[in-house]
């Protein structure tokens, strides 16, 4: 679960609001991951692969921009293939932020 409030330096806690992170979780379940081709398991976080084509680019742009304000403790890692094949999406920092990730972030692909 996604803790609130202020946050030291090296605390892992999302910075939003409990209403705000319910309305995040939604927009994160529902629009963003469900598109994801491929999740890997990291040895500090997780890396999705999404496609690299239409809008897909510009939603990660804000999503990153986003999740810098709320969860300053990420390591993003935004990655275009060559050939526009695959935009990958990493997460990662520590063992403590690969268990945020897999507690608050799909971390599997739907068939």
């Amino acid at each position: 679960m996604l803790t609130s409030g202020t946050m030291d330096r090296g605390e892992i806690a999302c910075l939003l609001s409990e209403g705000d992170q319910a309305r995040r979780a939604v927009e994160l379940q529902d629009e963003l991951f469900p598109g994801a081709l491929e999740v890997a398991e990291l040895a500090d976080g997780y890396a999705y692969r999404f496609p690299a084509t239409g809008a897909w680019p510009d939603r990660f742009m804000a999503f990153i921009a986003s999740e810098r304000a709320c969860c300053p403790f990420f390591t993003f890692e935004l990655e275009f293939a060559p050939h526009g094949t695959a935009l990958w999406l990493r997460l990662s920092g520590s063992s403590e932020i690969k268990r945020f990730v897999a507690e608050n972030f799909p971390t599997a692909t739907h068939s």
